[in-house]
This record gives C-alpha cells, sequence and structure tokens, in this order.
C-alpha cells in the first residue's frame, strides 16, 4: 500500500466547484492566523461549515451517528510544507477546470481529480473514467503559474473533498481502508497557507465495515453523479 506524501508524513470534492459563495474572512476561524495553536485532541472549530465538508459529514453520517466534526481530533502533530516538490501534469489537466476546488478570490486551485481519471462526453452525458489508481492532491497557484503536490496517495487512501475556508486556508477529507477490511479511517487536514503548515484531525474511531458496505461509491463519485457526471 502506498503511503501519503514524502514531503513529511503526507498529506493528504469535493467541492462546490467553484465555492465562489463560501467567501469566509480570517475571523470565521478559531486560532485563524496559525494552525499551530492546536494542540494533541483539539477539535476543529469552525464558525461556518463549508458546504462540501458538511456534505461529506451527511453522507457518512447516515450510517454512523458519530461520524460528527466534534469527533475528529487533532492529532498532534503540526507539520510544515515548506519544500512541496512539483506537481506531476497530465495532458487533459485542463478539460477539469469545472471540477476544480477554486479559492475564494479565484487565484489558487484544488485538482483532485485530472490524474487519476478521464473525461469525456458519451451520448452527450458528462463521463469520468477511473484511470490511474493512485492519486494526486495538486495545489495550484494562477499568479505564480506554480502547481505543488499537495499528496500522492495509494490505492487504498483517497482524498474525497476540498473545501476553502479562507483565500489562505482550506480542508481536505482523506478516507483509508483498513488492513483486513477492517472499517475505513477517516481524516481532516486544515492547511493553513500563511504559516505553510498544516494539522490533521483524525477521527476517534473507524467507520465500521457494515457501515461502509451499503456505499458502492466513494464520496467524491457520489459527488459527480449527483451533479450529473456518470462515473465508470
Amino acid at each position: 500500500m502506498k503511503i501519503i506524501l514524502p514531503l513529511i508524513f503526507i498529506i493528504g470534492c469535493f467541492a462546490d466547484c467553484r465555492q465562489r459563495d463560501t467567501e469566509y474572512s480570517d475571523d470565521e476561524l478559531v486560532n485563524p492566523e496559525s494552525v499551530m495553536a492546536y494542540e494533541e485532541n483539539d477539535t476543529l472549530v469552525l464558525r461556518k461549515i463549508p458546504g462540501p465538508l458538511a456534505e461529506w459529514l451527511s453522507y457518512y453520517g447516515k450510517v454512523d451517528t458519530a461520524f460528527q466534526l466534534r469527533n475528529f481530533r487533532a492529532s498532534g502533530v503540526t507539520l510544515h510544507l515548506d519544500v512541496l516538490q512539483d506537481a506531476i501534469s497530465s495532458e487533459n489537466e485542463h478539460s477539469f477546470k469545472d471540477l476544480f476546488v477554486y479559492s475564494p478570490d479565484s487565484t489558487q486551485y484544488i485538482d483532485l481529480v485530472s490524474y487519476n481519471y478521464l473525461k469525456e462526453k458519451q451520448d452527450g452525458k458528462n463521463v469520468l473514467l477511473s484511470g490511474d489508481p493512485d492519486q494526486q492532491v495538486l495545489l495550484a497557484d494562477s499568479k505564480n503559474k506554480k502547481k505543488k503536490q499537495l499528496m500522492y496517495n495509494g490505492p487504498d487512501q483517497l482524498a474525497e473533498f476540498a473545501a476553502w475556508t479562507t483565500n489562505n486556508s482550506f480542508l481536505i477529507g482523506l478516507t483509508t481502508r483498513g488492513e483486513g477490511g477492517n472499517g475505513r479511517k477517516a481524516e481532516l487536514y486544515f492547511f493553513h497557507l500563511k504559516d505553510s503548515s498544516f494539522t490533521n484531525f483524525l477521527l476517534n474511531h473507524p467507520i465500521p465495515v457494515d457501515s461502509i458496505s451499503p456505499f458502492k461509491d466513494s464520496f467524491l463519485e457520489h459527488y459527480f453523479k449527483a451533479r450529473q457526471y456518470d462515473v465508470k
């Protein structure tokens, strides 16, 4: 099983495609200037819940009533993003523009899908075809024309949504299948670009196997299908 990004442990859709309706200001976050303020077992407290996060919580909450934000606890590990490797660009990357997760000012975006999906039209419908079993999570800065790799996830791991909380901070939700089919681990990563750091918040219990079995799709695929994309 591949592990999340070399960069430091890792890093590990998904969001309103353009989230321009989510224009949060720094004062809407607890401790907005630095995620260094979070200590082990702290919960991530947001004054407003971004739409993609609310949708993710609702999706798994239908079968796991404890899948709630208050049950995600800081690991006590705050890591830095000072050196991120360049992202791997794909030939069809720009065809996914409508699925990028844009910052409120539209100068940056997060790309969860162009590396491991193909996009085409079939009978007039938008279709996403699964490609590479691995997933790259890419952060692009349109002003500086830079694209960096936030995560590289193996087949057992999936970044399922991204949501900006300000122009300088965002969340990514990640699930990991347990060894031997023993449930699924869920994590939230809170990234803060001003101080080049992030903290991960781990759900304090695995999502049970019998809670996962009704879900034939990942949350990411559920998100696409709800927005008129066929996934094959």
